[in-house]
């Protein structure tokens, strides 16, 4: 071997070390090395994420374009096209897509959906095809003027990104989840310019738990998904509302439009359940057809419901619809978005949820201004107001849609008539609603459910490098007394044998020296050097001189480990990267006496070898604590 090739292999060999200590360190996210870590990662999630947005808002652009172009609209909106091209983009889109699904794709994994199926079943590991397949189908979707918006897809593609990082360094899975949660805040902050709304909504209704381990490398992975984008006014345009104006004597008005707004919102959710059951019977073509021609018909006389909706939004908080206008838009777009989640179309519901809330909202106040005899706020309060509520009531996400209102509008005077309509709606719909959420309903309807409970919450974020014993030295089922008796001399707790055939074995080194001990006396009985009968106090002093009984034996004698008259615990494996959660679940499924975990490593030519032990009772220990 050469100088150089020596070099070569000593520094790899250095640089494996190194990151199996930084994978330890990240195991306890608890602690400052391992916190410190995490955040450096999850910045540069977000600015990775934030790249992929850039790359989602091409491909809107890069297919809408040539559609307007195509019906001599080039450069045009939805609302300025002619009939012919509301009815008929949105259908034929619609139909597209859906045979493409049918066809070729199969099945559609998309939005805060999958992303919450993936960190509760797969500990957050995302597949590369689901996500390039929402990318496209989102694009598509949004650019035939479908009623979706982007921020699944950006939350989607975010937290593949987020997966992917963590693959590639082979993480262990509780800081997989992290950066799962790290890639959903950049996506939605990049889409919205929203990085603290951003950051609560992934840990309010996606990561479902609050901890400062989460909050802040989710934070850093927020701002650096923002900046990528902070200079395209066209990705996401500024909404401006009025907040001045507001009076105290408008509190009931307010309060009676958060409770109207929480009974439609549970109303939304509770249809959806129900509409995308009866509908699952179509083939896929027929039902996203359906939605397009849904879609097609509202937008022949409301076309503010096509496409994103930015535009609208802001008309909306500029008042500058009529009442019955921004009635009809926001009925428009409710019903047209429950027609995109009951058929399983491709983008997000938070921006729709935006359009439906600020023209329902804005209708709400230019009302109540026209008929009631009391001073009311400019309709752009109320519009901001109907945003939030609907926010809070469909996706149950209230400190989100109150922080996405202070950063859309920027004005703090939000804050009193906000909460109020907020948390109205939020207990309305929860009375009226099936599910919790929009996402957890639809998780139901695929046979699915999230345990969130506080040990759960625990499990999934602590992993076995926290807790597993690595006392121990394994031995092959057929050794010899010399090595035995070195194993017995080391403070270890577990023996863990390798049999010729099956499962490793686990076993405690007392019962092995006290199965040894007797073997010794034995073999003295045999020889007439031991009384025949042993009193209590002889086996007392028999387990005190151990040793010496050992001695009885040679070294090189051979000894099967299989044969030892002692208590041996059925194992199975687990890999090094894996959570708590994943070890309980494994200890449920295969009722298990112990687990080992295993890596593989560099250094040991990738063969997986003996890392650590777990029982139930550590497990059961570290949340009982």
């Amino acid at each position: 071997m050469s100088k150089r090739d020596h070099m070569r292999r000593r520094l790899a060999a250095q640089w494996s070390r190194a990151v199996e200590r930084w994978r330890g360190q990240l195991a306890d996210v608890e602690n400052t090395p391992g916190l410190g870590l995490l955040c450096v990662l999850g910045g540069l999630t977000g600015a990775l994420s934030g790249g992929v947005i850039l790359l989602l808002y091409g491909a809107i652009q890069g297919i809408r374009l040539p559609i307007f172009a195509l019906f001599g609209n080039a450069g045009g909106t939805f609302v300025s096209a002619d009939l012919a091209v509301r009815l008929a983009v949105p259908l034929v889109g619609a139909l597209l897509l859906g045979l493409i699904v049918e066809w070729w794709l199969k099945s559609l994994e998309n939005g805060i959906v999958h992303i919450i199926e993936r960190l509760m079943y797969y500990q957050g590991y995302l597949p590369l095809k689901a996500a390039v397949i929402d990318l496209a189908g989102s694009a598509f979707a949004i650019a035939t003027g479908q009623s979706v918006g982007r921020e699944g897809t950006a939350a989607h593609s975010g937290a593949y990104v987020g997966s992917w990082l963590a693959r590639r360094l082979a993480l262990p899975n509780n800081s997989v989840r992290t950066l799962v949660g790290c890639g959903t805040a950049a996506g939605i902050a990049a889409s919205f310019n929203t990085p603290l709304a951003a950051v609560i909504f992934a840990m309010e209704v996606v990561m479902m738990e609050y901890t400062i381990a989460g909050f802040a490398p989710i934070i850093l992975a927020a701002v650096t998904g923002s900046l990528v984008t902070l200079d395209l006014p066209n990705l996401h345009p500024q909404l401006t509302g009025a907040a001045e104006n507001f009076h105290a004597v408008e509190l009931p008005v307010m309060t009676l439009m958060g409770a109207v707004f929480g009974a439609l919102g549970g109303g939304f959710v509770r249809a959806a359940g129900a509409l995308g059951p009866a509908l699952s019977n179509i083939r896929v073509s027929l039902r996203m057809a359906l939605a397009g021609l849904v879609t097609g018909l509202l937008a022949a006389v409301f076309p503010e419901i096509m496409g994103l909706g930015f535009e609208t939004v802001n008309q909306a908080l500029a008042g500058q619809f009529f009442v019955g206008a921004a009635f009809g838009i926001g009925i428009a777009k409710l019903v047209a978005t429950l027609m995109a989640v009951a058929v399983a179309m491709p983008g997000g519901i938070i921006l729709p949820m935006f359009v439906t809330g600020a023209a329902l909202g804005s209708a709400w106040g230019s009302a109540a201004a026209q008929h009631l005899g009391l001073p009311i706020s400019e309709s752009g309060l109320y519009a901001l107001l109907g945003i939030g509520a609907l926010m809070a009531s469909v996706l149950q996400a209230p400190l989100s849609a109150l922080v996405a209102l202070l950063e859309l509008s920027g004005q703090t005077t939000i804050v009193v008539p906000g909460m109020l309509v907020i948390i109205t709606a939020l207990v309305i719909s929860r009375r009226v609603a099936v599910s919790d959420s929009i996402f957890r309903l639809l998780l139901r309807r695929r046979g699915l459910d999230y345990r969130n409970d506080p040990v759960s919450q625990y499990l999934r974020r602590a992993s076995v490098l926290t807790t597993m014993n690595r006392k121990f030295r394994v031995l092959d089922a057929q050794t010899t007394y010399a090595t035995v008796s070195r194993a017995l001399a080391a403070k270890i707790d577990w023996l863990l044998i390798r049999p010729e055939e099956g499962r490793l074995q686990l076993m405690r080194p007392d019962e092995l020296g006290r199965a040894l001990a007797e073997r010794a006396h034995r073999s003295e009985q045999a020889a007439g050097e031991a009384p025949a009968d042993m009193t209590k106090t002889d086996k007392q002093k028999t387990d005190k001189t151990r040793e010496e009984l050992l001695a009885a034996f040679a070294p090189d004698d051979a000894i099967d480990l299989m044969d030892i008259p002692a208590h041996r615990a059925d194992t199975f494996s687990i890999d090094v990267r894996a959570s708590l959660q994943e070890a309980y679940d494994q200890f449920e499924s295969t009722e298990a006496e112990a687990l080992i975990v295993q890596r593989n490593s560099a250094l040991t030519g990738r063969k997986p070898i003996p890392y650590g032990i777990l029982t139930p009772a550590t497990v059961a220990a570290t949340y009982r604590r």
